[in-house]
């Protein structure tokens, strides 16, 4: 019993390794929820990520297959939910999850539901990047200057850091000011290493920030001396306001993006470790209000992966440059994932009518086309984002492709839905067939192939065999060959639709036309009897007839329909009109004289039909 406990507890406990929580925000119906988003696998890359219940729709749950390729899981499924029907694109990897969902309502309404997260908890933001927090030695949190630098000459560096509250948005800026000691100038500096004052001489190598995600040392809020970067950011953007004694200085600013091992800004020597880097040196120059920047990042070394981000601002784009009392206001830094697809081919020819801003096309099937995954493509601006794609045939033969762009933080998904429906189907309308009360069965003859219509059966006429007729159900109505039409349910007018699924050979013996015909020795449907007609008889459009066998003598007058076979009555009793009773077919009695399908009651309690 214990090892069964201790096995069952592992088991529970493997289970639970499994589900992985992703904190953060889902947009839904114009609003932002906290939430937090659970994903769990059951093996053979299937995953459910269970999002949430919400008004109009329901549990949001999605159960599907993934693919994974270099740490990141992408889902494209297309699948019914409670809320109706799901076009979902989920990607995710161990530190961020990113979702857009389009759900098609039973209503006939789309809601979308998309799922975003703090990338400074992720790791794809700078954190305090809006700089509203700081630490009491005026250094903004995750953020370092010359109060928490190292370097023998660290406590005398004239440059100072603080915060302001003259800023772009929220509260505080960081504010670097430029001072000067024994005639040298020693620029304002604010980094996401550690600065370093190791020589007089500015231009020293020594003089530098630095960082090293093996460096355990932390500052005076507990922040290490680097910034964890798990993603590929296209640029850096920020905003700045600059106030220099003179108007040809120029402020800076350099991000860098390593592996994690040890680097330093400035460089003392050539380092093989840098992913990435971002550098302004010339554009940050003096301005009365805000500017905003976008630097973008050249990858140097796509090889590597990121594991750290070294981002550092000064009063000066010269080391030692400037003058003293030159300041610079830092506020709002992010870093750019663009995620935009700029246009979607499909088997190798553009999307028809394609905008960035419509995100479902339609369009009809042509005949015998399908889909692959393959024969799917697009063309996005970021070559860090991912791209993902699938085609899904539908149960009535259409097609839905699927393709979208997700940023390399995940906290954008640009999906688009291409939809591939097969023509709308004319109604065609059998001339002149309809089943009212007591008439079960009628003729049909076309020059296409129909499908069934809606409670009725078909079946062609395979033999006669002395007095009996031997018929075969048929799927559909084929073109060109006559049949026999059943049904139980009264109907004034029937309809139909082409029929597209698999013919067969089927021949009958029923003789029909599209046109009036003339009917030559056989029988005609009335009734729901056949009845022995005289030569010469017109027969109306699409109408049919069975004509008599050659090999058969003395046919018989009448055959009747029951059950699905034909069955023969071999002749007609001859009777008298006295002792002797007549009917019609509606029950009504008539004279002996009467013409038609005549019901006769004998003298001797018998009954029989006649056709006169």
């Amino acid at each position: 019993m214990k090892k069964l406990f201790s096995t069952m507890l592992a088991a529970v406990t493997a289970l639970a390794v499994l589900a992985t929580d992703y904190p953060g925000t889902i947009h839904y119906d114009g609003l932002d929820l906290p939430a937090a988003v659970t994903v769990s696998q059951s093996g053979d890359n299937y995953y459910t990520v269970t999002f949430g219940s919400f008004s109009q729709i329901g549990k949001v749950e999605i159960t599907a297959q993934g693919t994974t390729t270099n740490g990141v899981t992408t889902i494209v499924t297309s699948q019914q939910i409670e809320g109706g029907l799901a076009n979902a694109v989920i990607a995710f990897n161990q530190y961020a999850l990113g979702a857009n969902i389009d759900i098609l309502t039973p209503q006939g309404t789309t809601k979308t539901l998309t799922f975003t997260q703090d990338g400074e908890t992720t790791g794809y933001q700078i954190k305090n990047s809006g700089f509203e927090n700081f630490k009491d030695n005026g250094e903004p949190f995750a953020w370092h200057g010359f109060a928490s630098a190292t370097g023998g000459l660290a406590s005398n560096a004239p440059g100072s850091l603080g915060k302001n509250t003259d800023c772009h948005s929220g509260t505080y800026s960081a504010l670097m000011t430029s001072g000067s000691k024994f005639g040298v100038v020693g620029n304002g500096t604010m980094t996401t290493g550690r600065l370093n004052a190791g020589s007089i001489f500015a231009s020293n190598t020594a003089n530098c920030s630095k960082m090293s995600i093996s460096d355990t040392n932390t500052d005076a809020n507990g922040d290490p001396f680097y910034t964890i970067m798990h993603g590929r950011p296209d640029a850096i953007k920020f905003w700045t306001k600059f106030t220099p004694k003179n108007s040809n200085y120029r402020a800076s600013m350099s991000a860098i993006i390593t592996d994690g091992s040890p680097y330093q800004d400035p460089e003392d020597k050539t380092y093989t470790n840098k992913l990435a880097t971002a550098k302004d040196l010339e554009n940050i120059e003096m301005s009365a209000g805000w500017v905003e920047h976008t630097v973008d990042f050249n990858y140097i070394n796509t090889n590597l992966t990121g594991r750290a981000l070294l981002v550092t601002f000064s009063t000066s784009s010269t080391p030692g440059g400037g003058a003293s009392g030159d300041a610079l206001y830092v506020d709002d830094i992010a870093l750019v994932y663009n995620a935009a697809i700029t246009g979607i081919t499909v088997k190798g020819e553009a999307l028809e009518g394609f905008s960035q801003d419509v995100h479902e096309y339609n369009f009809e099937l042509a005949a015998g086309e399908t889909f692959t995954d393959a024969e799917i493509d697009a063309t996005y601006v970021s070559p860090h984002a991912y791209l993902v794609k699938k085609a899904f045939e539908t149960e009535d033969g259409s097609y839905k492709l699927i393709v979208a762009v997700v940023s390399n933080d995940f906290n954008t998904v640009k999906m688009y839905t291409i939809n591939y429906t097969k023509p709308a189907q004319s109604t065609i309308t059998l001339d002149g067939v309809s089943f009212g009360e007591g008439r079960q069965w009628a003729t049909w003859y076309g020059d296409q192939d129909l499908a069934l219509p809606e409670n009725v059966t078909a079946s062609v006429v395979d033999a006669i065999n002395g007095n009996n007729v031997s018929i075969s159900l048929v799927e559909y109505l084929p073109a060109n060959v006559g049949v026999l039409l059943h049904s139980t349910t009264a109907a004034s007018e029937i309809t139909t639709t082409p029929y597209s699924g698999s013919t067969q050979q089927v021949s009958s013996l029923l003789r029909g036309s599209t046109t009036e015909q003339t009917m030559n020795n056989g029988y005609l449907l009335y009734n729901n009897q056949f009845i022995l007609s005289q030569d010469g008889a017109t027969i109306a459009a699409h109408r049919c007839y069975l004509p008599i066998q050659s090999n058969v003598q003395n046919a018989p007058r009448l055959l009747t329909i029951s059950n699905g076979t034909v069955t023969a009555i071999d002749e007609l009793r001859t009777t008298g009109s006295d002792n002797a009773e007549y009917y019609d077919a509606s029950g009504r009695r008539v004279s002996s004289t009467a013409r038609g399908i005549l019901i006769v009651r004998h003298c001797d309690g018998t009954v029989t039909k006649v056709v006169r």
